[in-house]
């Protein structure tokens, strides 16, 4: 398998130019990287944002608008000899995130779980890891609603990124 970055995430969000919620999903690439028994294949740690995000003087790069929910993946591609460990070190690594749950991994097997991070007075975040023989992902959902479904959509997100290898 391996991980590509789509230009459209679920069709329609868009990749994020902040510097700073791209930093935070490639530092998260690069500790995946430490758990492959192998050299990665593949790799990718970027953001999503719903609303393109536009730069002002008074304001800096921001997102205008009311939807200011973020979706920041990080993932690799390689050879993952136990995928459950995997798993439970990047939860390990992440001790803000509470309320781990294993989840359905979605069609492409292997393991997965979910837990609530850190968020501001009106921000959630939801923290969805995966881990199989050959890839290991996370996907953090930042401002949605529990309406949103963070946890139905992350499949989508996976099957979106994962791909046979070539």
């Amino acid at each position: 398998m391996r991980i590509d970055t789509p230009a459209k995430l679920l069709g329609t969000w868009t990749e994020s130019v902040n510097r700073g919620f791209r930093e935070q999903a490639e530092q998260n690439m690069g500790n995946f990287k430490k758990l492959l028994s192998s050299e990665a294949n593949s790799a990718m740690g970027t953001a999503y944002v719903q609303a393109e995000e536009v730069y002002s003087r008074e304001h800096g790069l921001h997102i205008p608008g009311d939807d200011q929910r973020v979706i920041l993946i990080s993932a690799v591609s390689g050879t993952i000899t136990d995928p459950t460990a995997a798993l439970d070190k990047t939860f390990a690594g992440l001790p803000k995130v509470t309320d781990v749950a294993p989840i359905q991994p979605g069609p492409l097997g292997g393991t997965a779980g979910c837990g609530t991070g850190p968020g501001g007075a009106s921000t959630s975040v939801t923290v969805c890891v995966w881990s199989d023989q050959h890839t290991l992902g996370m996907v953090t959902f930042v401002g949605f609603a529990k309406t949103d479904d963070p946890q139905g959509v992350f499949s989508r997100i996976r099957a979106e990124l994962e791909q046979p290898a070539r």
